[in-house]
This record gives structure tokens, C-alpha cells and sequence, in this order.
């Protein structure tokens, strides 16, 4: 399946909001953006056409990433998102999580590896859980059994955590979707 190619290049279908047009809650997040990335991201910008739905996301997303809380580690969850964006094709968050990525391992070269093909990459027994769940959650939702959450608890996992896996990808699953849907173009900062 080939994926369509605006044209002219475009940040996604939907038009981005001019900034001054923005509520000012929304406007705050442009603001933290720079000053934490140096630039505005695309899904950020694109997103915000939608005021509502930036804020659901962003909500959800600011505690589901914050390293204090839950029990994964953010190597962990960075895996999982960059392998289950993989699998939905969604090239947006590929790029973004793969440098996400690079950063919490300290390992771009293996980051790199893990985006393109995770079979490919020699992954300890727990990651390997992970990934196994996480695909089969992206892949057949329905297919899950007890047995697979029976061996991430052969991995050490609780069930606090085992619902955490679930939630991450099934995070990146609703968020591939969104990107890859109105077709936000990767931020250039990502392959620099």
C-alpha cells in the first residue's frame, strides 16, 4: 500500500491553525514546545485544529510519559511505541519515537535497528515480552489469552504494569491512527 502524497508538501490534510487564531490554553502549549524542543512539531501543529482533541491527547500523553510515575521504564515504553508505530505504518511517529528512542537507550544506532525491524535487534527476554504483547494487541486485539499476560508476569511483571504495556500500545495505536489519517509529515528535525 502506497500512501498518498500531498502536494504541494503540506504539513497533513487538515490546515494548521494560525498561532494567533489559537485559545490561549492551546497557545501555551505551542510556547512549551519551543522552549522544550525548539520548534513546534508537526503533530502538535496539525492536532490543534482541534483544540479539544490536542488537550485529550496531550493530557493523557503528559502522564503516561511522566518517568515518575508507573512502572516501566521510559526505554521500555519508548520501545513499545516505536514498535507498535511500525507495525500501523505510521512514519510520523516512527521518526519521532525512534529519536525518543536513541535518547532514553543512549543507543541511536540500536534505536535505529528497533524502528526498522525489531526482529532484527538481539532483544533481552522482557523486551521481547513486551514487544510480543504489544504487536499482538496492534495486530489481533481479540487474540490476546491469558497465557500472554501470563509471561510478562514470567518476566516480572505485576498486573499494574502488565495494564501499563496495554495502555502504552494501545496509545500509539489510537495516536498512529490520528497522524497517519490526515497524513502529518514528519518534522524535519528528526533526521537531522
Amino acid at each position: 500500500m502506497t500512501a498518498e502524497v500531498l502536494s504541494p508538501p503540506r504539513l497533513s490534510r487538515l490546515d494548521v491553525p494560525e498561532r494567533a487564531s489559537l485559545p490561549a490554553d492551546v497557545e501555551a502549549l505551542w510556547a512549551d514546545a519551543e522552549r522544550t524542543y525548539g520548534y513546534v512539531p508537526n503533530w502538535l501543529s496539525t492536532l490543534s485544529a482541534n483544540p479539544a482533541t490536542i488537550k485529550r491527547l496531550l493530557d493523557f500523553y503528559k502522564t503516561l510519559w511522566d518517568p515518575r510515575q508507573g512502572g516501566l521504564t521510559i526505554q521500555e515504553r519508548e520501545i513499545i511505541a516505536v514498535v507498535v508505530s511500525h507495525e500501523n505504518g505510521c512514519g510520523y511517529c516512527v521518526a519521532n519515537h525512534r529519536v525518543g528512542l536513541a535518547k532514553a537507550l543512549g543507543d541511536k544506532e540500536r534505536a535505529h535497528r528497533l524502528a526498522d525491524d525489531h526482529h532484527l535487534v538481539d532483544l533481552s527476554p522482557r523486551e521481547q515480552a513486551l514487544v510480543d504483547l504489544a504487536v499482538k494487541l496492534t495486530r489481533t486485539p481479540t487474540a490476546l489469552t491469558d497465557a500472554d499476560l501470563d509471561g510478562l508476569r514470567g518476566h516480572g511483571l505485576d498486573d499494574a504494569q502488565i495494564l501499563e504495556v496495554i495502555e502504552v500500545a494501545a496509545f500509539f495505536n489510537y495516536t498512529n491512527r490520528l497522524t497517519t489519517a490526515i497524513a502529518t509529515r514528519p518534522d524535519d528535525q528528526f533526521f537531522a
